[in-house]
């Protein structure tokens, strides 16, 4: 059925509704505790809904999400399950990432906030009624009510009768339910009320994984309440309130993800592609680069023609290609209730609340003290996509034919897993997975990912009011508020493919890791503020903290073996210069402590100023008080082993005295370093890791045994105390409220308001201040000035009651997140939101039994001035934005983010990249062959395989050193810059030296591949379509581990390629090769349109001179020392006055930036503009049952799922069918019910957001279920 069709049948029918309604009649009044003391519904001057207990069941309300069907202006998804609920009103939520942020929208229980809340998974269990407030709430209801406040009314003992009631359910995907509730007067002062809810689903999500469980997302959870009402007079009662809640399953936290294939790994999935299910480009992230990198994973490509977009991968070690869609396989997931996973999710949830109420009447007024204390313990996992799913394939030669070792543990499932231990993720026990034999860890045959959250809260609160009812024109109240939360949370990644770096880690890395940690040591003794000799870098607070608890590791070794303390810097470089692995499987970001401290006290001031006219006026001053105790540990601290035997005697290290090399050296590695210290792979020679087997602190041994690490983890709140912050921070601010209302009639009340809201602000993690200065340690409290003008009217006449209002918001730094150093932190931008709500009721005196209800909101928002990353079109090239011809976009090969380069200064270094490798391969293969046969023909007659073996690899080196030189030299004298760094040496004459000016580069050969030429490809310009690409990997030194070369579809034939005609790679001059027997090729030019996809970024200390900055380095420092360049002198790479190579802040690095900033100024938020909603039901007499069916209908336009207001990318439109059937006889306690949900089985989206771009840009969705149906006994008594 239609969209357009459904809503024609449901105003057709209200209209109908309404044109029969004309006599007199009652209508049933709502009490409700907006303004924190009992009123009519009608006559509080707020934005106000309110759903009894037969409401709630009438309308099926059982649980959060479906209150937003119901409700004008709410929305509800479940995007998190942390406790702060997933409620938004009005378009305002929380958008901030962080520990210390706080909900827009509170959720309180009998007036009581509840901080942290399972307001996600937890049924309404035994309610009075449930009150949603909509607009700012802060004088009354306190912190986080920005949005409104969600207020929970649980039915308290009536201590006049005995009754109870019991309710079973049963419905589809093998639901169950039970409700029981017990309400026993003990006595007339005392009395008891017991409820309880059991609730059981089989899971709805089936796992198309042939290995796994077949389905998951199921529920099994319990909550009960116990009540206790004492009533010593008719003007005291105390009541004592404990609720618990449950629940061990395997919920799932998104229900989908979309993905339109990219073409390239840049790309991953497309921003703004077709809502479908093909699986993600699948080396396009974050843990299968590095493993690609250290050469232990097949390289997977698509098999493609020059810029083609077929959807199938090129697979090396077979003849055939593999669709990694999967297309028609069966173990695709085609909807969003369908995966295919290794691992279903594990959801366990134990949340207590207690509450002491204490109330108190007098003659002239009430006095009410209250005490909440609240505890929530939270644990969730959940494993990535299958190996059918992925399709990636690993050689299990390299592990022993026992797979790839996998720990998916953590200290709250395992208490023996500490992380500072080096205990967590592969180095924990196995959790009912295959075991690997050699290490006892749990072992896959492919690259396995997944996440663990975890979060334990304890909430205090007491509150005291107190309320006048004085005779006259004056009444009165007023109140204090004491809050206490203690926080602490946990979030792991466990990413076995990222773990093959502690197997094999690639020397263009390893060589990064290298020039940090020595300038480290360079700090350590040159202290804060101090340039490195040879480099332009300066010492900050952060780099010279790490360096002296290096050097206090480089003591421990020391002392152990005599080495004298003068000597404490060269152990330490010898330490440095042992790198040969990193362990990078495992991610904690851990919060051991939030603290919030929070005061208020509030009063409000009623003035009956004229007849029927009100004034009200409150005051609120709030006080918070936050402190964070964190860090966030990646197991990518480089591990150290000990030298091999060649090594020890032939690269300069002194066994005896422990020196090795100098301190005050250039960055490029530990002066020493010489090539007898690498393989050719630049990995140092040493003993080298063995995966799986855990590394271990220093702690005063010397260097023997298998990994040491180079030094332990970060202490916590070590990147803020590294530059004097203390995360410890007090926010304050006076809110208050103004309102008239006026009853201009019995049943009609109009009011005009003004209220100022408060939410407080909280901390960003820790940033180098000297890199980005205008990067804030803390993010300021949200404030907000609210106008709303309503009318609530009732016409008894025709039994309709009609309330309206219409409001704007004004903010001031309402939190949003934004992209720093390519972090998520929290930033405060201007905002304005108005809109209109209508509900109306209507149960028409000429149709007894029929009851029509509606509810519709509209909404629009305008962003202030504003400019952020967007961090899905880091080069604004999907925009068009007019400054993104100048950026190529990559993938940092270290982390797989994206990155901007320069496009001509990429273009020009790759080509003399490019170019030396070609001519130094093409001299070496020409070279070789002939000097190996020179030196076989010398042997002596008869000479045996050993004397053959011995002299061809004789011949092959000095053949290939040879032409290497020649090459090189010929590169120099044609202006090649690179290979002039690969040629000159400190004391070189003949060159000149490396030190031209001051400074200079020299590289060795693997410092080439600081650009990785796998794939190269040229940026999408609009959203859904996919990015031009051609592959590199016809050169003889990469290939796959079955060693078979790759394609190459970049170069001509000519040149060893495919590509028809000319070159398909950009660089702004012609940059060509010499081919025997054809002459000159051009391998790079103005014509070509491709840059490679992967380049290695340095980070920290290396950010200036590592990865591609070092090639861009070199191409500045010898422009001007290369001869033969002529008039290409001026194409060459220069810094502009006060530069530097890279620069997060959006477009300021001179070759290298996070990304261009975009203005969002003027956008909406991304939220809907309108809901609409309807609800009619018919009571007919049947015999002596009164029989009920009742159809609600509800509607959501669409809306951007981001605040850079895509329209490609935005979720659509959606509504939803609910039906019900009471059966209630008149003369019995039972009732029967049949109800259906969803009933035309829709996918209804209530929330999207993309992953990372090191996660490939998937679309995540979070969706309401599907249809279910089934029927229920319930009994009264």
């Amino acid at each position: 059925m239609s969209r357009f069709l459904k809503i024609s049948m449901a105003l057709a029918g209200s209209l109908i509704v309404s044109a029969t309604a004309f006599a007199q009649s009652t209508i049933e009044e709502v009490i409700v505790t907006a303004q924190r003391t009992e009123q009519s519904l009608q006559s509080v001057p707020i934005a106000v809904s309110a759903f009894t207990a037969e409401a709630l069941e009438s309308r099926q309300i059982e649980v959060s999400s479906d209150l937003q069907l119901q409700v004008p202006g709410i929305t509800f998804s479940a995007s998190t399950f942390s406790g702060g609920g997933g409620f938004s009103i009005r378009g305002i939520t929380n958008f901030a990432t962080a520990a210390s942020a706080d909900a827009g929208v509170e959720i309180h229980m009998n007036g009581l906030p509840l901080g942290a809340t399972s307001a996600n998974e937890v049924g309404f269990l035994d309610m009075e009624r449930i009150e949603v407030l909509r607009g700012p709430q802060g004088t009354l209801f306190g912190r986080n009510s920005t949005g409104g406040v969600i207020n929970l009314i649980t039915a308290r003992p009536d201590l006049d009768v005995f009754s109870g009631s019991t309710k079973l359910q049963y419905a589809s995907d093998g639901e169950k339910l039970v409700n029981l509730m017990l309400n026993v007067p003990i006595s007339d002062e005392l009395g008891a009320r017991f409820a309880f809810r059991n609730f059981e689903r089989d899971g709805i999500s089936k796992n198309l994984y042939s290995k796994g469980a077949s389905e998951f997302d199921s529920r099994d959870n319990y909550q009960w309440r116990f009540s206790l009402a004492w009533e010593p007079s008719d003007d005291l009662t105390l009541t004592l309130i404990h609720e618990a809640y449950d629940e061990e399953s395997n919920r799932q936290q998104i229900s989908g993800s979309y993905c339109e294939t990219g073409s390239s790994l840049v790309q991953g999935c497309l921003i703004g592609g077709k809502s479908v299910f093909e699986s993600p480009h699948p080396i396009s992230d974050a843990s299968t680069i590095p493993a690609l990198l250290g050469g232990a994973v097949g390289y997977y490509f698509p098999n493609i023609t020059n810029g083609s977009t077929a959807t199938t991968n090129y697979n090396p070690s077979s003849a055939a290609s593999v669709d990694w869609g999967l297309v028609g396989s069966g173990i695709r997931p085609q909807d969003f209730f369908e995966a295919n996973v290794w691992k279903a999710p594990t959801h366990d949830v134990q949340e207590s609340t207690s509450q002491i109420i204490l109330e108190n009447d007098f003659d002239q007024g009430s006095l009410t003290v209250a005490y909440n204390n609240k505890k929530r313990q939270f644990y969730r996992d959940q494993g990535s996509a299958s190996d059918e799913a992925i399709a990636v394939r690993l050689n299990p030669a390299l592990f022993g034919n026992v797979g790839l070792p996998m720990g998916y543990s953590n200290e709250v499932i395992t208490p023996d897993c500490k992380v500072d231990d080096f205990k967590a993720g592969v180095f924990c026990g196995p959790q009912g997975m295959a075991v690997n034999p050699a290490t006892g860890g749990a072992a896959f045959n492919y690259p396995v990912s997944g996440d663990a959250s975890y979060s334990t809260n304890h909430s205090r609160t007491t509150e005291i009011k107190y309320v006048s009812d004085l005779d006259g024109m004056f009444n009165f109240l007023i109140g204090a508020i004491d809050i206490s939360n203690s926080t602490s949370t946990g979030y792991n990644v466990y990413a076995s493919g990222i773990s093959l770096n502690g197997y094999s880690l690639p020397g263009t890395i390893g060589g990064s890791y290298r020039t940090g940690y020595s300038a480290m040591v360079a700090c350590a003794g040159l202290g804060v503020g101090v340039t490195i000799p040879g480099t332009t870098s300066t010492c900050d607070a952060g780099t010279v903290s790490k360096g002296q608890r290096l050097m206090a590791t480089a003591g421990k070794i020391a002392a152990a073996n005599s080495i004298p303390a003068s000597s404490l810097a060269h152990v330490a470089m010898d330490m440095v210069a042992r790198i040969d692995g990193t362990y990078t499987e495992f991610f904690n970001n851990d919060t051991a402590d939030y603290s919030l401290d929070a005061q208020a006290i509030f009063t409000e001031f009623y003035f009956d100023v004229a007849d029927n006219h009100k004034l009200t006026f409150g005051l609120r001053y709030n006080e918070d008080r936050k402190s964070v105790t964190a860090r966030a540990t990646f197991y990518e601290i480089p591990l150290i082993s000990n030298w091999t035997t060649t090594a020890e005697t032939t690269c300069g290290y002194d066994a005896v005295s422990g020196k090795f090399g100098s301190v005050t050296g250039t960055l490029a590695q530990p002066t020493g370093l010489n090539a007898n210290c690498l393989n050719a792979a630049g990995q140092a020679l040493t003993v080298g890791q063995n995966i799986g087997v855990a590394p271990v602190p220093i702690t005063g041994a010397n260097l023997t045994g298998a990994m040491p690490l180079i030094e332990a983890l970060d202490p916590y709140n070590d990147d803020y105390t590294a530059v004097g912050y203390d995360p410890v921070k007090n926010f304050s601010a006076t809110t208050g409220r103004l309102v008239w209302d006026w009853q201009a009639t019995d049943d009609v009340l109009m009011f005009v308001s003004y209220a100022k809201g408060f939410k407080g602000g909280g901390f960003n993690p820790a940033f180098n201040p000297s890199e980005f200065p205008n990067t804030p340690f803390a993010f300021e409290s949200t404030d907000v000035d609210a106008f709303e003008i309503g009318v609530k009217a009732a016409v008894p006449e025709i039994g309709l009651i009609a309330n309206a209002s219409i409001y704007y918001n004004d903010f001031k730094n309402f939190h949003v997140g934004a992209i720093r150093n390519q972090t998520a932190i929290n930033e405060g931008i201007p905002l304005e939101n108005m809109g209109v709500e209508l509900e109306l009721y209507l149960t028409p005196p000429t149709v007894p039994g029929l009851s029509f209800n509606m509810a519709f909101s509209y909404q629009d928002s305008e962003l202030g001035a504003f400019k952020n990353i967007d961090p899905t079109d880091v080069g604004g090239h999907l925009r068009g934005d007019a400054a993104s011809s100048k950026w190529h976009l990559a993938k940092n090969a270290a982390n797989a983010t994206h990155v901007l380069l320069d496009k001509d200064a990429t273009g020009y270094t790759f080509g003399k990249v490019l170019q030396a490798q070609l001519s130094i391969a093409g001299a070496v293969q020409a070279a070789v062959p002939a000097a190996v046969a020179t030196a076989v023909a010398a042997l002596p007659a008869g000479a045996n395989a050993a004397q053959i073996a011995a002299a061809t690899a004789t011949a092959t080196a000095t053949a290939t050193a040879t032409a290497t030189g020649t090459a090189v030299t010929g590169l120099i004298a044609a202006g090649n810059e690179i290979a002039y760094a690969l040629g000159c040496t400190a004391d070189d004459a003949t060159l000149g030296g490396c030190d031209v000016g001051g400074k200079g580069s020299s590289f060795v050969a693997s410092d080439l591949t600081q650009f990785l030429p796998f794939e190269l490809s040229t940026p999408a310009t609009a959203y859904g379509t996919k990015a031009d690409v051609c592959y590199l990997l016809g050169l003889s030194q990469q290939t796959d581990y079955s060693g078979n070369a790759g394609p190459n579809t970049c170069l001509p034939v000519t040149a060893g390629g495919t590509a028809p005609g000319d070159t398909l790679i950009y660089s702004p001059q012609v940059t060509q090769i010499t081919v025997p027997g054809v002459g000159a090729v051009t391998i790079a030019g103005p014509d070509g349109t491709l840059l490679p996809s992967l380049a290695v970024i340095g980070s920290g200390p290396s950010a200036q001179t590592g990865g591609v900055c070092k090639l861009f380095n070199a191409m500045v420092e010898h422009a001007d020392t290369v001869t033969g360049n002529g008039a290409g002198d001026a194409n060459e790479l220069a810094y502009a006055a006060n530069a530097t190579c890279a620069n997060s802040v959006a477009g300021a690095g001179q070759f290298v930036t996070d990304g261009l900033q975009a203005n969002v100024e003027g956008n909406q938020m991304p939220f809907a503009d309108m809901t609409l909603s309807f609800g009619i039901a018919y009571t007919a007499q049947a015999g002596n049952l009164e029989i009920t069916p009742r159809l609600d209908y509800y509607y959501r336009s669409d809306s951007y799922n981001t605040i850079y207001n895509i329209e490609s990318t935005k979720t659509p439109a959606w509504d939803e069918v609910n039906f019900s059937l009471n059966i209630v006889p008149t003369d019995a306690d039972w009732n029967i019910r049949f109800w259906a949900q969803n009933l035309t089985d829709e996918r209804n989206i209530t929330g999207t957001g993309y992953a990372s771009d090191s996660q490939s840009f998937l679309l995540t969705a979070f969706v309401r279920e599907p249809r279910s149906f089934g029927m229920s006994f319930g009994l009264d008594f």
